[in-house]
């Protein structure tokens, strides 16, 4: 609408650091007048950021917030706590989503490309378990997501997660991660996880994760710092929570 009036527009989104309670108000926005970060078929805001190359302090900066982010066992929400013990070893973590979620589409995928994505998992990594994590939502709020779990039971390779419980264990131990678009995958990277996509999020296409589709043209290789300066510093804006 925006386009055909010839006037200004702003997408507004949750921020990739969002928030300790679920359920609380946002305390970071992106306010993008390009796009939005999950759609594939055109440029964003963090797009053209992610290019910018950074000075030694900004670099400096995002080494800094790749070990605090670690250190402190950051996600987009943080009141969930972690496993009480880390699932045995060696695995890889695949990451469900809700049904329907706008990312999948717009990130080049649909509800195949998550069979797709365990079928890699399992082929991939035939020593190891396959850690499948469903979406909170599908606990908590009732949504759907992509797989029948009570098929999988019979999988003795596959054990699901479906405990509301914060991801940060489960990454930090696990031997690579699988997505389709799930912002977990950009989490993992900071880990310094391998991380396989099976759609193209907003992380993926920078040569920093091993892509199944081809990434769009205006995609060129990054190194991580560039990425995690774009969607962390320069793409959102933060409400300070104790001064608000």
């Amino acid at each position: 609408l925006a386009c055909q009036l010839r006037i200004p527009f702003l997408v507004i989104e949750d921020g990739f650091l969002r928030s300790v309670q679920r359920n609380a108000g946002a305390l970071s926005l992106i306010l993008d007048d390009k796009g939005v970060y999950y759609d594939a078929f055109a440029s964003s805001k963090l797009e053209i950021l992610t290019l910018d190359k950074l000075s030694e302090a900004k670099n400096s900066q995002s080494q800094n917030l790749i070990r605090l982010w670690r250190s402190q066992r950051l996600s987009k929400y943080n009141s969930a706590r972690d496993a009480s013990d880390a699932p045995p070893t060696p695995f890889v973590l695949v990451c469900d989503q809700t049904f329907g979620d706008a990312s999948i589409s717009y990130g080049l995928a649909s509800p195949e490309s998550f069979t797709r994505m365990l079928d890699a998992a399992l082929a991939e990594y035939p020593h190891h378990t396959i850690i499948l994590k469903t979406h909170p939502d599908v606990v908590t709020r009732g949504k759907k997501g992509h797989f029948d779990i009570a098929a999988l039971a019979s999988n003795d390779r596959v054990q699901v997660v479906s405990d509301p419980i914060h991801p940060s264990k489960l990454i930090e131990h696990a031997d690579a991660v699988y997505t389709v678009t799930s912002q977990m995958g950009f989490e993992a990277l900071i880990w310094g996880k391998p991380v396989r996509c099976f759609g193209m999020p907003f992380y993926a296409g920078w040569g920093l994760t091993k892509d199944e589709l081809p990434a769009p043209a205006r995609r060129k290789p990054v190194r991580l710092e560039q990425l995690v300066h774009s969607a962390l510093v320069k793409y959102p804006r933060y409400i300070d929570p104790v001064t608000m």
